[in-house]
């Protein structure tokens, strides 16, 4: 799992903490090696999981699960141009950003079968960033 991340302090050292922790157990639920996870912690903090197939309708692109401390999760393919540039597909959506790693992984079954009819077609405002004291709070159940 890459991190990038500004200057540690205690709130976000809690923050990293138990983000690491809960992509660990997303990865885990995906089936997927939690070293093809990014992270940045620089504001608003996001991440990325490559995934190893392909999305019916874009078989010739690289497929990422994206989280957003925000929007929460959502899957985006590359496009033709640069690995860092994405185009989304659907938006998982819920409650929390802390989707469940059963329901994150239960979504990204879901597009790979071409089934489309629990996603969301926008962007959800799940909560709005506050900082990483509030976010970690937000990530409390992987202490």
């Amino acid at each position: 799992m890459t991190t990038s991340t500004p200057a540690p302090t205690e709130a976000g050292l809690e923050l990293k903490t138990r983000l690491n922790a809960y992509l660990e157990d997303v990865a885990a639920a995906l089936g997927i090696r939690r070293d093809a996870c990014t992270v940045d912690l620089a504001g608003p903090v996001t991440a990325r999981m490559r995934l190893n197939w392909r999305l019916p309708g874009f078989p010739e692109r690289d497929v990422d699960l994206m989280w957003h401390e925000e929007h929460g999760w959502s899957a985006a393919v590359v496009t033709h141009s640069d690995d860092d540039h994405h185009v989304v597909v659907a938006y998982l959506g819920g409650r929390t950003v802390a989707s469940q790693p059963r329901l994150v992984a239960r979504f990204a079954e879901t597009l790979r079968t071409g089934d489309h009819q629990d996603c969301w077609p926008g962007a959800p405002t799940l909560r709005t960033a506050g900082g990483p004291s509030a976010l970690a709070k937000e990530l409390s159940a992987w202490a």
